[in-house]
């Protein structure tokens, strides 16, 4: 029944992506060969297509990408968003405005056309360079600095305002967002390598994973979705999926969310899994509607 009806959604970092960050040749074969055979599939990233492009430009998925962590939906045929969320004014100015009074410059994403238009104060940590430099590198993404400490929030086209540096420092700017009830969506965390250093990605109210792929279910007719991930983010598109997959390297939030787990990233297990469903699905003998695992028949 759901052979060629089951919608595949793969997170990229940690999940798809190997430890050196890429797809690996295996992944890459797999998918192709995959989709070539009818598969439904697509990714659900935190990444902005300025680097999804990039790591997807193998794989001949026609499905949209689901980008900025469920903030807009990416054609990468036409190379345009095909819908993006954005950030109401009034929000944003309270929002700048906290960060201001914690002594913090954020990054803020505008989209004009089908670029991200990157602002920021001209002064940056090396921290920050090191981050914006080689994302500044693609025909999709580019930084304007701003003289001072005044970004533009005269605008309705902000996607995104992004912060990092010190974890306390910015869980501090989460909690004043809170206490000060401003409608949004945010993401707090800490950095995979560094515990001191923090991230804080700060969205549209409403802006999942989740919402995204319901968009998407709905475009490709899809009747089953299927999610895997490995990060706090992904958990919300776990608990919507009729099936979500976690890694074996995931948090353990994660796999507690998830419906199993399976291998880890870098052994390709993502596209090993998909390829065993598709066999499942395509056997005469099982005639169950049911979600189950293919390592559990």
């Amino acid at each position: 029944m759901y052979e060629n009806n089951t919608l595949y959604v793969s997170d990229l970092d940690g999940t798809l992506l190997n430890d050196s960050s890429i797809l690996s040749p295996v992944t890459e074969r797999t998918l192709n060969e995959l989709i070539a055979d009818g598969a439904l599939f697509t990714i659900a990233t935190a990444r902005t297509p300025a680097t999804a492009v990039d790591l997807m430009r193998n794989v001949n998925t026609n499905i949209p990408f689901i980008v900025m962590a469920g903030c807009a939906l990416w054609d990468n045929g036409r190379r345009d968003y095909i819908s993006a969320r954005t950030i109401c004014p009034n929000h944003m100015a309270r929002i700048l405005g906290i960060f201001e009074r914690q002594g913090s410059h954020p990054f803020v994403y505008h989209r004009r056309g089908n670029k991200i238009v990157v602002e920021h104060v001209s002064e940056m940590t090396d921290a920050e360079l090191d981050f914006i430099r080689p994302r500044i590198l693609s025909p999709y993404k580019c930084l304007e600095t701003v003289e001072g400490s005044e970004l533009n929030i005269d605008t309705s086209d902000v996607m995104l305002i992004f912060g990092m540096g010190n974890f306390d420092h910015l869980r501090a700017i989460a909690d004043d967002i809170d206490r000060e009830g401003i409608p949004c969506s945010y993401n707090c965390y800490h950095d995979i390598f560094d515990k001191g250093l923090g991230f804080i990605d700060i969205y549209m109210e409403g802006t999942t994973k989740a919402l995204a792929i319901e968009q998407v279910k709905a475009a490709t007719g899809a009747e089953r979705v299927v999610v895997f991930g490995d990060n706090l983010n992904d958990i919300p598109m776990m608990r919507a999926a009729d099936w979500s997959v976690a890694v074996e390297n995931a948090y353990s939030e994660v796999k507690l969310a998830a419906s199993e787990v399976i291998g880890l990233n870098t052994d390709d297990a993502v596209v090993k899994w998909i390829k065993e469903d598709r066999f499942r699905l395509k056997s005469p003998q099982i005639h169950s509607s049911k979600i189950q695992s293919p390592s559990k028949l």
